[in-house]
């Protein structure tokens, strides 16, 4: 139970950043599970460019999630801390 509570005191913590490219990410997915497994078209279709701007959303959102720290994690929220106090006191 403590385990349990100490994730979701550090789940308070993390950025609105994080929270929205973690939004982005799921939506994302969704939508292009839905494209893969609903549609039916030929490259020149009207389909075909919802389905590609789909994948490029997918993608652009997905480097986005893994590229920046998203510190769910406690242990990760301490690191920031720590390397934050460090850059400062260059």
């Amino acid at each position: 139970m403590d385990k349990i509570r100490t994730a979701l005191i550090s789940l308070k913590n993390v950025t609105p950043a994080s929270w929205i490219r973690l939004i982005m990410l799921i939506v994302s997915l969704v939508g292009v599970g839905f494209r893969l497994f609903g549609a039916d078209y030929s490259a020149e279709s009207e389909e075909f460019a919802k389905d590609a701007a789909a994948v490029i959303v997918l993608i652009i959102s997905s480097v986005s999630a893994y590229w920046k720290n998203n510190s769910f994690t406690e242990a990760a929220q301490a690191a920031d801390a720590i390397l934050s106090a460090l850059k400062k006191s260059r």
